[in-house]
């Protein structure tokens, strides 16, 4: 009988040591895009792509295996992009996320004016991520606003 009292302590002990090892990961944090490039510029639609610049604040590496986010350019929908492709997140260091999103160019169309008169459009990303690690993942907020500068050379 004491035996199995001992067992049942100890496996309860180490259970509650590994609680915070499972502990809700803390959201990338977003840095920026980078390598923005057209891939195919139609009338109505438009496919383009870029890289997403993270920063991974927690102390150990992360997988996401989906993600999902709506992309506005000045307030007006420009998209949607899905990631679908498991992504290896390395901790505490800065990682891309490369997306690619076809474009409604009636959209785009609506702030070509703004784009040109200006040097930087609002950009904002309304998702979530599937991240975790160990088997065990969390849908996380993708949640970002903010300004983004803008060359364009004729």
């Amino acid at each position: 009988m004491n035996k199995v009292i001992l067992y049942l302590v100890l496996f309860a002990g180490g259970c509650l040591s590994l609680l915070p090892g499972c502990s809700r990961p803390i959201a990338p944090e977003y840095g920026g895009i980078e390598n923005v490039s057209v891939n195919t510029l139609g009338i109505g639609q438009s496919a383009i792509s870029a890289d997403l610049k993270y920063y991974n604040p927690n102390n150990f590496a992360l997988k996401m295996k989906y993600g999902e986010a709506d992309v506005y350019l000045n307030n007006h929908l420009l998209g949607k992009t899905i990631l679908d492709t498991l992504t290896m997140i390395p901790a505490r260091d800065s990682f891309l996320i490369p997306v690619s999103m076809s474009v409604d160019m009636k959209q785009l169309y609506s702030n070509a004016l703004d784009i040109l008169l200006s040097n930087e459009v609002t950009i904002k990303l309304d998702g979530f991520a599937k991240m975790g690690k160990a088997g065990i993942f969390f849908n996380l907020p993708i949640k970002y606003e903010g300004t983004q500068k803008i060359d364009l050379h004729f």
